[in-house]
């Protein structure tokens, strides 16, 4: 399973239930642990699709983190995340 299709997926969700953020930024969840495994810092390029969702493929995929980072701002203002100066959460 590709990582970086998270981002047109939470945009999916986003266009269906725009109210509802809060659930969006839990899809995000599982990326969290991933942090401290295969590449220290960086998101996987595949993670298989059965659990324990092993990573496979490169081990820092630029786009998978692009993606998440994206969804991350993008579910920040529900959170009640501060967003840098300059930056708008997409859809907002």
């Amino acid at each position: 399973m590709w990582a970086w299709l998270i981002g047109p997926f939470i945009d999916a969700w986003l266009r269906v239930y725009p109210d509802d953020r809060a659930t969006a930024r839990r899809f995000l969840d599982g990326f969290e642990p991933h942090l401290s495994e295969a590449g220290i810092g960086s998101i996987s390029e595949v993670f298989d699709a059965e659990p324990p969702f092993t990573p496979r493929g490169c081990i820092a995929q630029a786009w998978s983190v692009a993606e998440v980072l994206r969804c991350l701002v993008r579910t920040a203002v529900e959170q009640g995340t501060k967003i840098p100066p300059g930056v708008e959460p997409l859809g907002a």
